[in-house]
């Protein structure tokens, strides 16, 4: 909603110009600290799902290997 908002204030007509000044007077809103860390726990919470998935692929992955190598030996001449 901020981007409809600077669109309309400072990119009027043709082709917009955002100064360097008019980039630095717009504020932007930061979630406190407590709403920080309830982030942080969440995205640290989906890496470890991420790993541990990642874990199950890798040995799913040897497993068919494995099934595949039963399902068409390869004969050594």
């Amino acid at each position: 909603h901020k981007k409809g908002l600077i669109i309309a204030t400072y990119i009027q007509g043709g082709q917009g110009n955002l100064s360097g000044e008019i980039v630095c007077s717009i504020s932007i809103g930061f979630p406190d600290n407590e709403e920080q860390q309830k982030i942080a726990y969440c995205l640290s919470s989906l890496d470890e799902v991420i790993g541990l998935e990642s874990h199950k692929l890798d040995a799913l992955k040897n497993l068919k290997k494995g099934l595949m190598q039963q399902l068409f030996p390869q004969e050594v001449a």
